[in-house]
């Protein structure tokens, strides 16, 4: 048996993170717009890091929901990593990071989720990281999405493994960390942005905002992320779907990175700090 055509695919992993919240609603959309578009590009293998809830309260979502422990068996994943909430917070710090202020101001919940999820990306980073795919695709359960993504997933499979591709909607002062498709280094520079937060805090007083902290540890790698215009929108606990603004980055804000970066770029070759 010939298994030279196997042995040449090009390795593409798919990285789910986070909780699943939604998936039954929105695993149609993932099935059809990223899984099914990079089986036809390659070789792939799906990994996940999620925490194991039944139960949702969030006042700054309106969630007050059951959960079912058991929904991540639908995505059928090669490797599953499954953890408790909590855990993670002292690890990073929590309090000293919510002394430092709350961008969110809702009593340090939202930043608490947010470091739950910077958390599941740094683990979620060493599952990928030990099967050295050409692709890596980040991808929320929670999301439902609209457009396929077979396009960007080949256009990643000849670019360096430096690139990386972010949506190019709701940037909030920094990039947009709703979804990320890119070369292993890229990657990994996204997914162990935990490690960067004392960095982060240290340079700019906090507090800690998930876009700005994105922007940041992106061009601390020297990485200014392609964009796309495909959409991907929040399905809560409930089967609720958001209206999302999907309107793009402007112009200014485009060219404000990259001088940004650029500035950033010299300034390191000259061994100076700056924000």
């Amino acid at each position: 048996m010939d298994t030279t055509k196997t042995e040449r695919k090009p390795r593409i992993a798919i990285g789910f993170f986070g909780i699943t919240r939604s998936l039954k609603w929105t695993l149609p959309s993932i099935q059809e717009n990223i899984i099914q578009p990079a089986r036809e590009l390659g070789e792939v293998r799906l990994f996940a890091h999620l925490y194991q809830q039944t139960h949702i309260a969030n006042p700054r979502s309106g969630e007050n929901e059951l959960l079912d422990p058991e929904e991540y068996r639908l995505l059928e994943c090669d490797e599953v990593t499954l953890e408790a909430p909590g855990g993670c917070l002292e690890e990073a710090r929590y309090d000293w990071i919510l002394s430092h202020g709350d961008a969110f101001h809702d009593g340090g919940k939202s930043l608490a989720n947010l470091i739950h999820q910077l958390h599941s990306l740094q683990v979620l980073g060493r599952m990928v990281g030990k099967w050295s795919p050409n692709v890596v695709i980040l991808a929320r359960p929670d999301l439902q999405y609209q457009d396929n993504c077979k396009e960007i997933i080949a256009g990643h499979l000849s670019l360096s493994t430096d690139s990386l591709t972010i949506p190019d909607w709701q940037w909030y002062g920094g990039y947009n960390d709703r979804f990320a498709v890119g070369g292993l280094r890229a990657i990994q520079a996204y997914l162990d942005r935990v490690s960067l937060i004392p960095l982060y805090v240290q340079r700019t007083g906090g507090p800690l905002p998930a876009e700005r902290f994105l922007r940041f540890s992106l061009h601390e790698h020297g990485i200014l992320p392609n964009r796309t215009s495909l959409r991907a929108s929040r399905v809560r606990a409930n089967g609720y779907t958001l209206l999302e603004n999907f309107k793009p980055a402007s112009a200014g804000k485009r060219a404000a990175r990259f001088f940004e970066l650029s500035i950033r770029r010299l300034l390191k070759k000259f061994c100076i700090v700056i924000f």
